[in-house]
């Protein structure tokens, strides 16, 4: 497998060690250590918590090789009631946008918080 190049740059960006990554995502600093260095992929809410601490779309820092041949048609029901997975996917897009905004509110809480106790 080939290194992870756009996750270590996103890494040190965020002014970050593989480390304390590792420390923020709650994993062990040898498996962010494979990220990097093997190209390995993390579980999904994983990825989205990474994405979440680097400041980086999980599709940047973990895309889809160009080889992956589509197993369902985007056009393929998925359930009876005629839902597509393109319907699905852009649901969950949807959804995706929307944790993504609700994490970076929830950061701003905590650091504003965090400045008001320092202060007291």
């Amino acid at each position: 497998m080939s290194s992870n190049a756009v996750l270590r740059e996103a890494i040190l960006n965020a002014g970050m060690t593989p480390a304390m990554l590792a420390e923020r995502v709650e994993v062990d600093a040898k498996t962010v250590e494979r990220w990097v260095s093997q190209g390995r992929r993390p579980h999904p809410i994983t990825r989205h918590r990474v994405a979440c601490v680097v400041a980086r779309p999980m599709a940047e820092l973990w895309p889809l090789p160009a080889s992956a041949p589509a197993t369902v048609p985007v056009s393929a029901p998925v359930v009876e009631g005629g839902v597509s997975l393109a319907q699905v996917l852009d649901r969950l897009s949807s959804v995706a946008a929307v944790l993504d905004r609700l994490t970076d509110r929830l950061e701003n809480l905590e650091k504003a918080t965090g400045s008001m106790g320092a202060t007291a």
